[in-house]
């Protein structure tokens, strides 16, 4: 009797499966097709945006040649066509370069500064054109517009922080107001965060500037004879990422001699 009993729940049991099944099979077919067709597909997009990045890369690095080689227009029209439609890295990087190859310095401060303001650019990537567009200020022997250009950047939390003070610090020398310059090397010393060469640097630099200004005046005497004007110094100011972070590919640093 209980095999009989047996027999009977097996029954029911499999005619509950059976049921289950032929009413939920097409939403499993239907599971099963979408994350398929999902795999493929996300597979594919990866691919496609390895390829991508791989030509940007490609044409990139022969651009930066065309540059190296001193071919500014050519290297700035090869620019301009990575920027229209390489990946969003790239793209951004090359508008970096298309602007420093421009021949009219007008023109590249404009486009610098739009790639800093522009929100569909990444934060780094904006101080990086903020940073090259404030050494073509640098170069123009303007002290307020450059104050300006360096402004963004010395933030707490600012990448390129202690290269603005340190560019501030260098044309302020470079103008003879030394008071200013000092105090923006002393900042630059004391500040443990700063990179130690960039320190070493700052101390090199309060060297130079006592031997340009001399003996400091006494405060009663320090309008009777004004500042002397020592003989002219070059000092090579250098871009340091001071987060601790590698510069994007393509970003080498740039080097001036402000000579004023």
């Amino acid at each position: 009797m209980s095999d009989i009993f047996h027999e009977v729940d097996e029954d029911v049991r499999q005619d509950k499966v059976a049921d289950l099944w032929r009413r939920y099979q097409t939403p499993v077919f239907v599971v099963a097709f979408l994350i398929v067709a999902a795999t493929g597909a996300w597979s594919y997009y990866q691919d496609k945006r390895l390829k991508a990045a791989e030509s940007a890369n490609a044409r990139y690095v022969a651009a930066v040649q065309l540059a190296d080689e001193g071919k500014n227009a050519e290297a700035a029209a090869a620019f301009d066509a990575i920027a229209k439609d390489a990946p969003k890295g790239y793209a951004a990087l090359a508008r970096i370069r298309a602007a420093e190859a421009r021949p009219d310095k007008a023109q590249a401060l404009t486009e610098l500064s739009a790639i800093g303001e522009d929100p569909s650019v990444d934060k780094l990537t904006q101080e990086i054109a903020l940073l090259r567009a404030a050494l073509i200020v640098l170069e123009g022997d303007d002290r307020q517009k450059l104050e300006r250009a360096l402004g963004p950047l010395m933030v707490s939390n600012g990448a390129f922080r202690f290269s603005a003070q340190e560019w501030n610090g260098l044309d302020a020398l470079f103008n003879d107001d030394y008071d200013e310059a000092e105090r923006v090397f002393e900042q630059v010393l004391n500040n443990t965060d700063a990179p130690q060469s960039m320190r070493q640097r700052a101390s090199a630099y309060k060297g130079l500037l006592h031997a340009k200004r001399g003996p400091k005046p006494a405060p009663a005497a320090a309008g009777a004879g004004g500042a002397t004007d020592g003989g002219k110094i070059n000092v090579t100011p250098v871009i340091e990422p001071e987060s601790g972070g590698e510069m994007p590919a393509g970003t080498a640093p740039l080097e001036a001699s402000p000579g004023k």
